[in-house]
């Protein structure tokens, strides 16, 4: 194995076409462009993964040269976990039914009960933690016959990295690569009822610490999370991380065209799924403080899955028309988005930056965000020129916003002219050149971690 090839790499992403939604993305794109920077690339999956969407054209974007194992998971199917989860909750506290794989809601209540907690121990840092067996015995032999050199883990699910770390503590002379989609501590694990545990959060502060010391290069898709980790790990050198943002891809804009939707309504659409974190709660709000003439005229669209305190969120709105169409394969939605006027999003996590939002502003469509400000949100839309922003808990400043999107389709406000310079960088092309320079930059002899266990069980480790 010392005559590896650094350019042939093992990228392992839980997720991956056929399976949808815009956790598969960042793991497409990687595989459909970086070849183009003379990487190989081999793509190992869950071939039954525990997911809730399918969008089975998105497997017609893989290259022909690229391949693709699958191995399987003793997972139960996602909605079954979903009810499994519901169930434990109730009889732990004898009312409510959250959602396994679903954020917590306003209000939500850590889970108590020795079987919940049992569970969310078995199941640390995340359910699909039970892949790892799985993952890495088919990872080890793809790294010997294939000859690779690197390897690019993206997470979430967090329990991926422990098949890196796995490997690379077999394999030292591998460049690992560890690729942060969300802020593990911070975001994900605030977010999502069933990892709301002390117990889960001490065990992934030291899984996280363990990825983070084994990794050649930490990247992440915000410079907010690169520094909240740099901050960390003080004691690395801040060159181990670096932030190579979510981007759209140009081949599927290239036949996107804005048409008329022929309603008289003002059309604002949501492609994406709601769940607390990107609650249409302060869209709602500021609608409804908008007088009722005015707020009659605009009819939402949302396109993606709408969690269970979403979907009463959206019932209980009277002021305007709302329509929902659930999950649409990705093509499809991209069609409807042609026949809207505004595109609307919502992160109330300031260090977030939802995939959608580069291609909400390759979409030439005016944005209307709700999201901190400061925050990576505002700071896209300030520097593309693509949108507006108002901070989620100010109803007046969204209200404002709503009347400025009034008057820019009754032509009292100048329409935007976003830079189309400062949105083709974010072309996932480009990006994955840049991902490519990164990697490249690795010492060619990868330093060799401390090769101690991690103290502290967890299944598979």
């Amino acid at each position: 194995m010392e005559h590896s090839d650094k350019r042939r790499l093992l990228l392992i992403s839980y997720l991956f076409p056929p399976a949808g939604g815009v956790a598969v993305q960042r793991a497409l794109s990687l595989a459909k462009y970086l070849p183009r920077s003379n990487y190989q690339v081999t793509v190992l999956s869950a071939s039954n993964p525990s997911t809730p969407v399918v969008d089975r054209n998105l497997e017609s974007q893989i290259p022909p040269g690229v391949g693709v194992e699958r191995v399987f998971t003793p997972e139960i199917p996602f909605q079954t976990r979903q009810k499994l989860w519901a169930v434990l909750q109730r009889l732990a506290r004898g009312f409510g039914a959250a959602r396994d794989g679903e954020p917590a809601g306003d209000g939500a209540t850590k889970p108590s009960g020795r079987l919940t907690g049992l569970v969310q121990q078995v199941f640390c840092p995340d359910p699909e933690v039970v892949w790892k067996p799985f993952a890495l015995r088919a990872a080890r032999k793809i790294v010997r016959r294939d000859n690779i050199g690197t390897v690019l883990v993206t997470a979430p699910p967090f329990s991926a990295f422990l098949t890196g770390v796995a490997l690379k503590r077999l394999f030292p002379h591998l460049r690992l690569v560890s690729d942060f989609r969300d802020s593990w501590l911070n975001f994900y694990l605030s977010q999502f009822e069933f990892l709301r545990n002390d117990s889960v959060r001490r065990r992934s502060i030291a899984m996280e610490r363990m990825v983070v010391e084994h990794s050649d290069l930490v990247v992440t898709v915000t410079p907010s999370i690169v520094e909240e980790l740099r901050g960390r790990y003080g004691h690395l050198d801040p060159a181990r991380f670096a932030t190579v943002v979510n981007g759209y891809d140009p081949e599927m804009f290239a036949s996107f065209r804005p048409r008329p939707h022929g309603t008289g309504k003002i059309v604002v659409s949501y492609l994406g799924t709601l769940y607390p974190a990107s609650s249409a709660r302060y869209y709602l709000r500021a609608l409804e403080s908008l007088p009722a003439g005015i707020a009659a005229r605009f009819e939402t669209r949302f396109f993606g899955r709408v969690t269970g305190q979403e979907k009463t969120i959206l019932d209980q709105h009277q002021a305007s028309t709302i329509r929902v169409f659930g999950f649409q394969p990705q093509a499809e939605a991209f069609r409807k988005m042609e026949e809207t006027d505004f595109v609307l999003i919502t992160m109330t996590d300031a260090a977030s930056l939802t995939g959608k939002i580069l291609e909400y502003v390759a979409m030439n469509k005016p944005v209307l965000a709700f999201s901190p400000i400061p925050g990576e949100v505002s700071r896209i839309l300030g520097e593309t020129g693509a949108g507006w922003c108002a901070p989620v808990d100010e109803v007046d400043a969204g209200r404002r916003m709503l009347l400025r999107a009034v008057d820019l389709m009754d032509g009292r406000q100048p329409a935007l002219t976003p830079d189309r310079m400062a949105i083709q960088q974010y072309d996932r092309i480009h990006l994955a050149a840049l991902y490519a320079q990164l990697m490249d930059g690795i010492p060619a002899q990868a330093a060799v971690r401390d090769n101690k266990q991690f103290g502290g069980s967890c299944p598979g480790e």
